[in-house]
């Protein structure tokens, strides 16, 4: 899976982001974005969330 920008939907991949800087290095910050939800902003322009663990889908 390619990474969330800010404000992109995470479809039915909710689970545990990191943010990732523009050459893909991994920064100290992590985020849950649940399934459907928007992305949050990050803490600099031009860097994105990378998917670290997927969240069960949910069974109703």
């Amino acid at each position: 899976m390619s990474n969330l920008k800010p404000g992109d939907n995470s479809g039915t991949n909710g689970g545990i982001y990191q943010e990732v800087d523009q050459h893909g290095h991994g920064l100290e910050n992590y985020v849950t974005i649940k399934d459907h939800e928007k992305a949050p902003p990050t803490q600099h322009a031009g860097n994105s969330w990378r998917l670290k663990d997927r969240t069960p889908d949910s069974k109703h």
